[in-house]
């Protein structure tokens, strides 16, 4: 509530690609992207889909202790990071990032 600011770090070192390459989890070519931005709470119109999205992927998390004042949010992300070669980070826009088909 003080600060909502937040980072994800998110690695090709969490994968083989890493390991199958023989790059140490430090070295740039085992990419990394970093997303900056801020942690909001959800409002009631967000609440029924963050539930069926969280708790489809971790069942068990449903019957959790109600006492201890979960409440669902959602990550606003205002910057982007990729470290994927030596040379330094490459800045990726949110819009960027979203239009990009897999």
């Amino acid at each position: 509530q003080v600060n909502s600011n937040a980072s994800l770090t998110v690695s090709l070192a969490q994968t083989p690609y890493c390991r199958k390459h023989k790059y140490d989890p430090q070295n740039p070519l085992c990419a990394h992207i970093i997303f900056v931005g801020s942690i909001v709470k959800v409002n009631d119109s967000e609440a029924d889909l963050a539930k069926k999205a969280l708790f489809s992927r971790h069942p068990e998390m449903e019957s959790w202790p109600k006492d201890h004042n979960w409440f669902f949010a959602k990550f606003n992300i205002t910057n982007i990071w990729v470290l994927d070669y030596f040379g330094g980070l490459k800045i990726v826009t949110p819009e960027e990032y979203y239009s990009v088909k897999p």
